[in-house]
């Protein structure tokens, strides 16, 4: 019975396992990421809404007197650069186990952002003081849309940050890989903003 039961044993030990399936489908990280994107996309096009209603329930020019029309020159740089950065973040997520070029890439998107949020300082120092918080619906909506794009941009800073650290503390492995897939997804929908409160904001006055 003895022998029996032990070669039972040895027997059940060379029995390969099965392997743990992988799982399938999107993670619940790019699911919350895609809803959160939702939210916030609803928000800002309620502003952009509000906008244009605003603006075309006005008998008087728009901006309305008192008021300069936006200058193009530092927000257009200041989109270009969000928008290209684009670029380094989807091949970020694209380096395999790199860590060098992945850690570089990542630098290179964060850069782009603070230079974005660094210029939006900028545009605000050419706009005031004609154009202010307090004086008026037009300015109440310019620096709300576009100092409310500007604090996700910083959202996107620290998301990208915290990426850099966990590269440099854990690695480039495969789950950290797929963080970057998430927070590429942000950073999209970022740019994707960039461009609609460019059109809104600073262009559409000249129209």
């Amino acid at each position: 019975m003895t022998t029996l039961a032990s070669r039972s044993e040895r027997s059940a030990r060379r029995e390969p396992r099965e392997a743990p399936e992988a799982p399938v489908g999107r993670t619940t990280g790019w699911w919350g990421m895609v809803l959160f994107i939702c939210t916030e996309g609803a928000t800002f096009a309620a502003f952009i809404a509000s906008y244009f209603y605003l603006r075309f329930s006005h008998d008087t020019p728009w901006p309305p007197p008192g008021d300069t029309p936006p200058s193009l020159l530092v927000p257009t740089v200041a989109t270009a650069v969000l928008v290209l950065s684009c670029v380094p973040m989807l091949l970020a997520g694209r380096t395999g186990r790199r860590p060098v070029a992945h850690g570089l890439l990542l630098v290179l998107t964060l850069s782009a952002g603070v230079a974005f949020v660094v210029l939006q300082g900028v545009d605000y120092a050419g706009e005031w003081p004609e154009s202010t918080l307090h004086k008026d619906a037009y300015g109440s909506l310019f620096y709300t849309i576009t100092g409310l794009h500007a604090i996700h941009v910083g959202i996107g800073l620290g998301m990208l940050l915290l990426l850099l650290v966990g590269a440099v503390v854990r690695g480039v492995g495969r789950g950290h890989l797929g963080s970057v897939r998430v927070v590429a997804l942000y950073w999209y929908f970022l740019s994707v903003l960039a461009l609609a409160v460019y059109a809104t904001v600073y262009l559409s006055p000249y129209l």
